[in-house]
């Protein structure tokens, strides 16, 4: 079963950005007269999606670089957190380092609430400048840190708060540019970059830390993120501000329609996969030098190769989605990913942890491709997608602040490492669960709407 993809676009919808288009008019529709017949709105009327062209790719090529200094920062902790066992802050056990990448996951997500509003209200412009600030100073005060307090605040908060301002526009900047059936295709290239992004970093962090050290590795990373979101700065046009800063939180978070059921069970079903999603990211390395890779030089890179596998999982569920449709392809991606982990509980050689990170490094790129793209779906009015987003992400922080932790509470409490790989592998399952739940209902709407 497939369910209906002409809900999204099928008449001219008001959408949102932070600020007109080029002075020729290209993207910038005249505002009709309001119908009689139709409540009055503010917000303007779309001509509709230019589905493509310079203007609407390159904001395709914006996405691409903030997914890389925000998901694709956050993929990459588990080098950090392997350094921070074995070096810096070795005197801590592996739940209380986890907590530095936790709560930057949680500052990615949560404050969405806050930011979502804003990016709706026309102020996108001003949350990439200070992301892009809050990021590189978080670079520089964790390369200057030597205390767990230290790098708590400058990797953990600070970053964390960069990157949340990066985050949302990353989602919305895209969708507003295509017609509803090329946006799996052009949202997934769009995630390449987180992709990249944690593949590249793990390995400039483990080949610069033994050479030049820790301080001067990581303020590489971070001239490499300053370089990457000034581009952004500075390409980024979403569409359609002339009135968006007329709105007000209160009319932005009634008109995002947050107590619609399908949006309800949306967002249960992401929230159990940032639960279980980052256990593997932060443990894989610990994982496979008890189970016959240690000492070898193929460890250090599972986290580079399970990220790099990811890049071309991320396109798999736009090309399924074509025949099975945009939810079931999301299921099916989510199961897999599931299964994975599943597999990672028999590994005993290093062979088998490599297996693993290819395997779930593919279908869990998939996953984070493709959750956006099902609320697209979902959403009618995509000049509210910025505030469903940032409602959604602060389930997606809650369930990440806890998830690692947890996981490596299991690992400490249980001396082993397969309660932690278990709660990952049913937390993912339940995600896959719960999409099912909203796949049948959609499915169960439509019947009823063609009767």
């Amino acid at each position: 079963m497939s369910e209906p993809e002409g809900r999204i676009g099928e008449k001219p919808r008001p959408v949102v950005g932070c600020e007109p288009q080029d002075s020729t008019g290209e993207n910038t529709p005249s505002s009709p007269s309001p119908s009689p017949s139709l409540p009055l709105r503010t917000e303007f009327r779309d001509a509709g999606p230019p589905n493509g062209g310079l203007l609407a790719w390159s904001q395709v090529a914006v996405a691409f670089v903030l997914y890389g200094n925000t998901l694709g920062l956050i993929n990459t902790f588990g080098a950090y957190q392997r350094y921070y066992e074995t070096d810096l802050l070795k005197a801590y056990s592996a739940s209380d380092i986890s907590w530095i990448g936790s709560i930057q996951s949680w500052f990615l997500m949560a404050i969405g609430v806050f930011i979502g509003p804003l990016y709706d209200a026309g102020h996108c412009r001003s949350l990439l400048i200070v992301g892009t600030v809050f990021v590189t100073l978080g670079f520089m005060l964790t390369s200057i840190s030597t205390e767990y307090w230290s790098i708590f605040l400058a990797q953990g908060v600070l970053t964390g708060l960069g990157t949340s301002c990066l985050a949302i526009p990353s989602v919305a900047i895209v969708p507003p540019y295509f017609k509803p059936a090329r946006r799996p295709l052009v949202m997934g290239t769009a995630t390449l970059g987180s992709g990249l992004a944690a593949t590249i970093y793990p390995i400039v962090f483990q080949s610069l830390q033994p050479v030049i050290g820790f301080p001067w590795t990581v303020r590489i990373q971070g001239f490499i993120s300053f370089a990457l979101c000034l581009f952004a700065v500075i390409v980024a046009r979403p569409r359609y501000a002339q009135n968006a800063k007329k709105r007000t939180f209160r009319n932005l978070f009634k008109g995002a329609e947050l107590k619609d059921p399908f949006y309800i069970v949306y967002v249960t079903s992401i929230f159990f996969n940032n639960l279980g999603f980052f256990e593997p990211l932060f443990y894989l390395e610990g994982y496979a030098e008890l189970h016959g890779g240690a000492g070898l030089a193929v460890t250090r890179y599972l986290l580079p190769i399970l990220n790099g596998s990811s890049i071309f999982g991320r396109l798999m569920p736009s090309a399924l989605s074509k025949y099975v449709g945009v939810i079931n392809a999301f299921i099916i991606t989510v199961f897999l990913s599931s299964a994975s982990i599943f597999y990672w509980t028999s590994v005993s050689n290093i062979a088998g942890s490599i297996a693993f990170s290819v395997l779930y490094g593919f279908f869990s790129g998939g996953v984070v491709a493709f959750g956006p793209v099902v609320l697209t779906l979902l959403t009618q009015d995509l000049s509210y997608l910025g505030t469903r987003l940032g409602v959604l992400n602060i389930f997606k922080g809650i369930g990440s602040v806890a998830g690692a932790p947890i996981g490596g509470a299991i690992i400490q409490s249980s001396g082993g490492y397969l309660g932690m790989q278990l709660f990952s592998a049913f937390s993912i399952f339940l995600t896959a669960f719960f999409a099912g739940v909203l796949q049948l209902m959609v499915v169960g709407r439509t019947r009823r709407a063609a009767k």
